[in-house]
């Protein structure tokens, strides 16, 4: 699906761009290089409840996995075709437009999200996720 991209940050001082390292000072994390940021957000995900379950027409969104990890659905709304990815730290996913998504807490997880453009309610359209595989019923946050 091209809607949904996932990489692992690299993790490395010298490397260029959006990186990841850890020193005896602590860790150190740039998330965003060279992209414009209109919205920025933190988020706990706790083991078994979820967020999301929407989709956007207009806004693409970034998220960042701190640590803990995440099971993540997403779905093309125009092919409804599905993919499903475990998400654990250092990885970032960047969620295109009429992509629904929502995020599982597998574990205790932290995150970051921002997006180019400024957070809209009126731009959340709900999505059902049914029958998700390894899933347990959860409760909204």
């Amino acid at each position: 699906m091209d809607k949904v991209m996932i990489e692992k940050l690299p993790n490395g001082k010298d490397v260029d761009g959006a990186k990841w390292w850890t020193a005896e000072n602590g860790e150190f994390v740039q998330i965003s290089y060279g992209e414009t940021i209109r919205h920025l957000a933190y988020f706990e995900l706790k083991k078994g409840f979820f967020r999301g379950s929407h989709v956007h027409m207009l806004k693409e969104e970034t998220f960042y996995v701190i640590k803990g990890r995440i099971k993540g659905i997403f779905q093309d709304m125009e092919t409804l075709q599905k993919e499903e990815h475990v998400l654990v730290k250092a990885d970032k996913i960047r969620i295109k437009t009429n992509c629904g998504h929502i995020l599982y807490g597998l574990e205790d997880s932290t995150v970051v999200e921002y997006s180019p453009l400024d957070y809209d309610k009126a731009d959340a359209y709900p999505v059902i996720f049914e029958n998700v595989t390894g899933i347990p019923p959860v409760k909204e946050v």
